[in-house]
C-alpha cells in the first residue's frame, strides 16, 4: 500500500501568511473610523477566517509530522494518484474568486491604484460573505498537494492555496489603506 505524503512546507508557509495577514488586517482596523460598523465586522470576519486557517494549517503540520515518524509508513512507496482535497480546494476557491469578482471587489481592488478613493466596505465584501469556501479552500489545497505525486492536481493545489492567499494579501491591502484614512 503506498504512503501518502503532504507537504509540511506548504502548510507552514500557509499557516505564516495567515497569521501574518491576519495581525496586518488588525493593525488596518484600529485606523477604522468610529462610525464604520459595516467595515469593522467584514474586517471582524476576515480576520476570524484568516486565523481560523492559521490554526488549522498548525493543526496539519503537527498531524504530517506524528505522520511521518511512523517507522511502517516511511518504507512504503509514495502515491501518486490523484488528490480529492487539491480537486475540492480549487473549486472552493474559484467559486470565493467568482464571489469576490461579482460582488464588485476586483473594481475596488482596480481603483486602489487609481486616482479615485475606494470603499472598503466594497472590497472586502466578497471575502467577508465567501469566508468559509476561502478558508476551505486554501486549507484542501494545502492538504492535498503531495510531494512526488500526482502532477495535475498538485498544479490544482497550488493553484488553490496560491490564489486564496493573493485574495488574502489584496484583502490585507485594503484595510491598511482604508485604515490609514486613504480610502473610503
Amino acid at each position: 500500500m503506498a504512503a501518502v505524503w503532504h507537504s509540511r512546507a506548504l502548510l507552514i508557509g500557509l499557516a505564516s501568511v495567515a497569521a501574518i495577514t491576519a495581525a496586518l488586517t488588525i493593525v488596518g482596523n484600529t485606523g477604522f473610523p468610529g462610525a464604520a460598523p459595516v467595515e469593522d465586522i467584514q474586517c471582524f470576519l476576515i480576520v476570524v477566517d484568516l486565523i481560523a486557517t492559521a490554526v488549522v494549517a498548525v493543526i496539519f503540520t503537527v498531524v504530517e509530522y506524528l505522520r511521518r515518524a511512523a517507522a511502517e509508513r516511511r518504507v512504503r512507496p509514495v502515491s501518486t494518484r490523484m488528490s480529492g482535497f487539491a480537486i475540492a480546494g480549487v473549486s472552493l476557491t474559484a467559486f470565493t474568486l467568482m464571489v469576490w469578482i461579482v460582488t464588485g471587489s476586483l473594481g475596488e481592488f482596480i481603483e486602489l491604484f487609481g486616482p479615485t478613493r475606494t470603499r472598503y466596505m466594497t472590497h472586502s465584501f466578497g471575502l467577508a460573505i465567501a469566508g468559509i469556501p476561502w478558508v476551505l479552500g486554501m486549507l484542501f489545497g494545502a492538504w492535498g498537494f503531495r510531494p512526488g505525486g500526482h502532477r495535475i492536481t498538485n498544479v490544482l493545489a497550488l493553484v488553490s492555496v496560491g490564489v486564496g492567499v493573493v485574495l488574502a494579501v489584496i484583502s490585507t491591502a485594503a484595510a491598511l489603506v482604508y485604515g490609514a484614512g486613504l480610502s473610503d
